[in-house]
């Protein structure tokens, strides 16, 4: 049986760690707070964005009157056979269902997409982390074009779906640089018709307590800022 000074000693380490704990809690309260401003700041941002560019779109002829082709690649439609999925997830744990949710979606994709061959770039640790003790890593090997210009090329794929990048980090510290390089290499495998239409899964920010997650369909174009969602919950 526990003695007077043994109920002290405990005590007092569990006013020691409510002490921690709320400072913790403080903290956190924090870095949501900055966090949900910057989301919020972000928003007018990019409506704006995206009215300009449905602007400009209208005002560009699409298709060539001539041969009433289409003038750009990434607006060309085409059966999907294979597609890129790509997952936005967190860098660390501890966040409730947050990252378990967006997981939870992706393999919803990608089995309801089984007669698919399926890509995956995982953004964010948790995601590369599940995929990759799920699915195939995609094996690249270097070669030059008559051009001399030196591009990467997938091997033999090793099964339906494949892990085809993962870009840790990104959400930790974003860089316009990094997502640019992303953007590019995505629209570059769309125009060299490596992949027929691009997803993102994602969690929409509505409030602290409330989140909606969303596959939206990247490629190709439809409408300038009226993005077509493929699925929510």
């Amino acid at each position: 049986m526990a003695n007077v000074l043994d109920l002290k000693r405990r005590i007092r380490s569990v006013k020691n760690t409510r002490q921690i704990t709320k400072a913790m809690k403080m903290v956190s309260a924090a870095k949501l707070r900055r966090a949900q401003e910057r989301a919020m700041s972000a928003r007018p941002y990019a409506r704006m964005i995206s009215s300009v560019l449905d602007s400009l779109m209208r005002r560009v002829d699409i298709y060539d009157p001539e041969t009433g082709k289409l003038r750009h690649p990434l607006f060309a439609v085409r059966p999907e056979k294979r597609v890129l999925l790509v997952i936005i997830s967190g860098d660390k744990g501890f966040a409730g269902g947050f990252n378990a949710n967006i997981m939870k979606t992706a393999y919803q994709f990608i089995d309801g997409n089984h007669e698919r061959e399926i890509d995956v770039e995982a953004v964010g640790r948790k995601g590369r982390d599940l995929m990759r003790k799920r699915y195939p890593a995609a094996v690249y090997e270097e070669q030059t074009d008559e051009f001399g210009n030196k591009r990467q090329v997938r091997k033999e794929r090793k099964g339906p779906v494949e892990v085809t990048g993962e870009h840790q980090g990104m959400l930790l510290k974003l860089e316009t640089s990094r997502v640019e390089d992303m953007a590019h290499d995505i629209i570059a495998r769309y125009v060299h018709e490596e992949i027929d239409a691009a997803y993102i899964v994602y969690n929409e920010f509505k409030s602290v307590i409330q989140q909606r997650l969303v596959v939206e369909k990247l490629l190709p174009l439809q409408k300038i800022g009226a993005p077509e969602v493929a699925g929510s919950a």
